[in-house]
């Protein structure tokens, strides 16, 4: 009997031990748990700079931004607004861009032929001078809503894709007429 409870004291002691050996203190009613310490960060090395750096822009005062704001390609038209198809969205529903039909009077800038011209504007219910985000470079203008019959100075560009690629309302999906997006909304002096 006497030798059956050394061996489990021994036992019992080996394996206080073995604990000791993986946790690093005895465990203690007594003793106050420590609390888990948050994982620490990562250190990340700097990313090295480029060897190459970017141009300037060729005119003085313009930024380089990888938009197509200063593209040669850009059409500026006076046009007369003449329809808003249908009613625009909220816009506390998602961000799109609105496709509405205008009249062009007089090409300021390129060359466009057609009398009607379709084009995109970026969260039309917002005033253009407060487009806030990452569109604000690319929606500016006076324009604090949209009439039938307006008369706007237009700065566009197409196609709308390559500055849009999210939601756009177009109620003219069969129509033959280029569709362009407009960067700058003024109204006509």
């Amino acid at each position: 009997m006497l030798f059956s409870s050394a061996i489990k004291a021994t036992i019992t002691v080996l394996c206080m031990a073995f604990l000791l050996s993986i946790y690093g203190q005895a465990p203690d009613e007594n003793t106050p748990k420590q609390p888990l310490r948050p994982e620490e960060p990562a250190v990340t090395a700097p990313t090295p700079k480029p060897a190459v750096k970017p141009a300037k822009p060729a005119v003085a005062g313009v930024k380089t931004s990888p938009s197509p704001v200063l593209s040669k390609d850009t059409l500026v038209i006076v046009a007369r607004l003449v329809e808003i198809p249908g009613k625009f969205p909220p816009n506390d529903l998602y961000n799109y861009v609105f496709i509405m039909k205008y009249r062009v009077i007089k090409v300021l800038k390129g060359s466009y032929i057609p009398q009607d011209i379709l084009v995109g504007h970026y969260n039309p219910l917002i005033p253009r001078n407060q487009i806030k985000g990452p569109m604000a470079p690319l929606v500016k203008g006076t324009i604090s809503g949209f009439e039938v019959n307006a008369v706007h100075t237009l700065v566009l560009i197409k196609p709308i894709e390559g500055v849009w690629k999210d939601a756009i309302e177009d109620d003219y999906p069969d129509s033959e007429l280029e569709k362009y997006y407009a960067l700058r909304a003024d109204a006509a002096q």
